[in-house]
């Protein structure tokens, strides 16, 4: 474990040293040489289909198992323009085929946009629990945890912390279990203004309340804002891959994925490839197991000009 009192706003003065350095013809690592023999992902469509919702971007959208059934619901935590005043959390199942709407309501957090919002499963019941990572305008100065449980209805907050970060908000945030602890810990994807000028990885652990480092590693990916970065486990269940989905200025016109293993410290790409998916910017993008056969399947959740007048869910096999 890192143990540290660094924070992202004093990173200009630390060496180089202190991080993972990209370091070019690394090695085959253990355990990833069958990828190689993966050929063709992601080129035909399983899934194309409408949903309950109309299209709407005033919050965020995600797929995510609110049932304990294994396969992901549509759910949107609507984070301005609400009825209620507060965030909201609308999820429609899947086995309806995202006709159904199986939760509507408010939560106990007021609407707001200084940060990232998402839902996470709970160890407490079906319904995913809310999380707000608030990354500006904290009392602590500090970038702060707020979580709210499904099992209360998010009418309860469980957490509430700030963690090792200052405010910032130059990438993509995110909670994961990057360590196979079963605690889920704070991830920052910093994709621009970095020292490297290269994609860096920070982890502060859940196991500390996020208040230190376990991670801070430079990637050999140069900076990149045309898509979504996240962490998966590509490679196998329980790894903390780095994933890019590029969806804007791609080489081949089409949505391109690309992956650098954990085992490397990110700095081996395990997997870079087009899709069945012109490019297009009107959703989001990620990676999941949609059908449940082990292997994560490249979804889009399109909100805006679709051809239902409805967010639509879109799924190409892994």
């Amino acid at each position: 474990m890192v143990r540290s009192t660094w924070s992202p706003s004093c990173f200009r003065c630390i060496s180089y040293l202190c991080l993972i350095i990209p370091v070019f013809g690394l090695a085959q690592q253990p355990g990833e040489h069958f990828l190689n023999a993966r050929q063709g992902p992601y080129q035909a469509r399983i899934l194309d289909t409408g949903s309950t919702f109309g299209q709407e971007n005033n919050g965020v959208w995600q797929l995510i198992d609110a049932t304990n059934d294994g396969i992901p619901d549509l759910a949107y935590i609507k984070t301005r323009s609400t009825g209620t005043n507060s965030v909201e959390v609308h999820i429609a199942s899947s086995s309806s085929g995202f006709q159904t709407r199986i939760f509507e309501d408010g939560t106990t957090f007021a609407e707001e946009n200084d940060g990232t919002w998402l839902l996470v499963p709970s160890k407490n019941g079906a319904l995913p629990d809310l999380v707000f990572i608030k990354t500006s305008n904290t009392p602590s100065g500090k970038v702060e945890v707020h979580i709210a449980s499904g099992a209360s209805g998010y009418r309860i907050r469980t957490q509430e912390t700030p963690t090792a970060f200052v405010n910032e908000n130059s990438g993509f945030w995110s909670l994961y279990d990057y360590d196979d602890d079963g605690i889920l810990d704070l991830v920052y994807i910093k994709t621009q203004d970095t020292v490297t000028n290269r994609v860096e990885v920070y982890v502060a652990s859940g196991a500390s309340t996020y208040s230190e480092f376990i991670l801070r590693a430079a990637t050999t990916f140069p900076i990149d804002n045309n898509g979504f970065w996240f962490l998966a486990p590509y490679s196998a269940p329980g790894a903390a891959d780095l994933v890019y989905i590029r969806d804007a200025r791609t080489s081949t016109g089409q949505i391109e994925v690309y992956v650098h293993s954990k085992l490397s410290g990110y700095q081996r790409r395990i997997f870079q490839g087009g899709s069945a998916f012109a490019q297009e910017t009107n959703g989001v993008w990620s990676l999941i197991d949609y059908n449940r056969d082990g292997i994560l399947d490249l979804t889009y959740i399109k909100y805006l000009s679709t051809g239902t007048r409805t967010t639509e869910v879109h799924v190409a096999a892994g």
